[in-house]
């Protein structure tokens, strides 16, 4: 059981990994005799992750019992942005209450990354670091009832990150660097109204490059 556990754990993380990346794209089919191919295991572990995958929203399961990757929408984007705007604001917001001086360095640290990344055009980095400083201030903000409703959109989040980034010819490197540098510096001021306004700001900025990349797509 335990083998078949881990060996379920390590292809729901390599499969996710795959479709957040977008290397299995939005509405690819999938089926269970490729995938037990491609992972070298059998049906059973393969079923359970694909079943944690299709309560995540990244797989599709059709009456018929064929499977596809979870397709993307403009109207899916706007209603996991505009929620995940309101979180993550108030996530900026108490963060600027709470935050320490090594929590502060941390997140420089990680601009200074993502700023390296963004000049160098490595739009993979670039995303990485963006999202690891968006994670980075759940802790100081100390809301567990918004993290945890963060994390059941996170997969999906992310995807939509990456769309932008990855097929969007007019995607600006340095535009997220310098809103992530106004989030940090409201933070670092202790001005927790400005801090959300910033947050929210880049959220809603992020929201408009992605429908203009799902309908580049159209």
């Amino acid at each position: 059981m335990g083998k078949r556990s881990s060996a379920s754990d390590l292809v729901y993380l390599e499969l996710k990994k795959k479709i957040i990346e977008l290397e299995y794209k939005p509405e690819d089919v999938v089926s269970e005799e490729m995938l037990c191919g491609e992972f070298g295991v059998s049906r059973t572990p393969l079923r359970q992750a694909l079943y944690r995958l299709e309560l995540e929203g990244l797989i599709v399961k059709q009456s018929n019992g064929r499977m596809h990757v979870a397709p993307v929408s403009i109207q899916e984007a706007e209603e996991i942005f505009k929620v995940r705007e309101v979180l993550e604001g108030l996530i900026a917001r108490e963060a600027a209450q709470r935050i320490t001086p090594s929590e502060i360095d941390h997140l420089k640290d990680l601009l200074e990354l993502m700023r390296r990344a963004a000049q160098q055009k490595r739009i993979i980095d670039t995303i990485k670091y963006g999202s690891q400083f968006h994670h980075q201030l759940y802790e100081p903000s100390q809301n567990k009832t918004a993290i945890n409703f963060l994390a059941q959109l996170r997969s999906r989040i992310e995807r939509y990150r990456r769309l932008s980034g990855y097929t969007n010819p007019r995607y600006d490197t340095l535009l997220p660097v310098e809103e992530h540098e106004a989030i940090l510096k409201a933070i670092m001021a202790r001005d927790e109204v400005l801090a959300e306004k910033e947050m929210r700001a880049h959220i809603r900025r992020s929201l408009v490059s992605t429908i203009e990349t799902l309908q580049l797509k159209t």
